[in-house]
Order: structure tokens, then C-alpha cells, then sequence
């Protein structure tokens, strides 16, 4: 699903018109971008939290040649200062001149759109933010930390987020259980 489609699903039930729903989803995308860059976590209950990663070194070895290379790869920041979902709700319908009672439906629409999506196993792809996507974890054991028993975990699916590689690339996602749950 791409975000034309996105925007035919959100526009009704969030009982706006297409280009206004557009809007609040640009706004939206555009005001996280912000505020990741500037080091903080945005929180979208329900739904998952965007952050930053922290840039670091790390050194492999090239599969092809076998020789070694230094990458950059991004770690998860704690500890970030959090930008809560009324703030954003807010700054978009300032910035889009909207109702923020509409900002908000869309928004919810976007959730909820988005869930269902992904329960059905399709990729949600936003050009110049990222896509969403299900991916499948393999099952295997662990260690129970109490006892220190091994335990057998199931196979399953998770939510997950290619961030885009215009602008905002480190970006990292924890998905909610909320949508873990949606995705199962």
C-alpha cells in the first residue's frame, strides 16, 4: 500500500476530504522528522515510538572478497527526552492550519490503517519516510533468567520499519504491543 491508497482509506473514516488528509500526512511525517533529528523520541500510543540511533563503527568482512571493511551502524539511544502524541497532534494542526480535533482523527484513521494492513501482511510504504512491514522471526531457545532452564520460543511475526535513505536514515522504531498483537 502506498500513501495514495493510504490516504483513500484514511479520508472517510476520518470524515475529512483527500487533500486535507494528505496534508495532516505530510505535516505528520515532516514534524517527526523534526523532532528525530533533534534527538527526540516521539511516542504514537498504541502504535510504536521513533527515535534516532546513535552512529557508530563497526567492522566486518565483505562476503564476496572476504577482506575486512568499516560500516556505520545504527544502536538504539536511551534516555532521549520524549515528544508526546497530544504535542505532535498540536504543532500539525498549527503548522497545517487544520482542527486539531481533525489532526487527531486522521491521525487514529493512519493507526488504525496501518494495523490492518499489516494484519493482513501488506507493506505500508511512505516515499521519503519508510515503509512498515511484517517480518518473521524464526523459531528458537532461550534461557528462562530465574532458573536458568532452556526454554523453546515459537516462531512469529513482528512489525517492523525500513526507515528511508532520504533523510532519515538511523531512524529506529519500537513497535508497540498493540500492533504486535494486531500482527498476530
Amino acid at each position: 500500500m502506498n500513501k495514495a491508497e493510504m490516504i483513500d482509506q484514511i479520508a472517510p473514516s476520518a470524515d475529512t476530504t483527500k487533500t486535507a488528509a494528505l496534508q495532516i500526512l505530510n505535516a505528520l511525517e515532516a514534524s517527526i522528522k523534526t523532532h528525530i533529528d533533534a534527538g527526540e523520541r516521539i511516542l504514537l500510543r498504541g502504535l510504536c515510538s521513533f527515535t534516532r540511533g546513535e552512529a557508530t563503527q563497526r567492522t566486518g568482512r565483505n562476503p564476496r572478497t572476504g577482506e575486512p571493511i568499516t560500516y556505520t551502524a545504527y544502536r538504539r539511544t536511551t534516555g532521549a527526552p520524549l515528544f508526546s502524541e497530544s504535542k505532535l497532534i498540536e504543532e500539525v494542526s498549527v503548522s497545517t492550519g487544520q482542527a486539531a480535533n481533525t489532526t487527531k482523527l486522521v491521525l487514529d484513521a493512519f493507526k488504525g490503517t496501518l494495523k490492518g494492513a499489516l494484519k493482513k501482511g501488506d507493506m505500508v510504504s511512505l516515499f521519503g519516510f519508510g515503509s512498515f512491514y511484517v517480518g518473521k522471526r524464526a523459531a528458537r531457545n532461550g534461557r528462562n533468567p530465574q532458573t536458568g532452564a532452556t526454554i523453546a520460543i515459537p516462531a512469529a511475526q513482528v512489525p517492523k520499519f525500513r526507515s528511508s535513505k532520504t533523510r532519515n536514515k538511523g531512524g529506529k522504531f519500537s513497535p508497540a504491543s498493540a500492533l504486535k498483537e494486531a500482527v498476530n
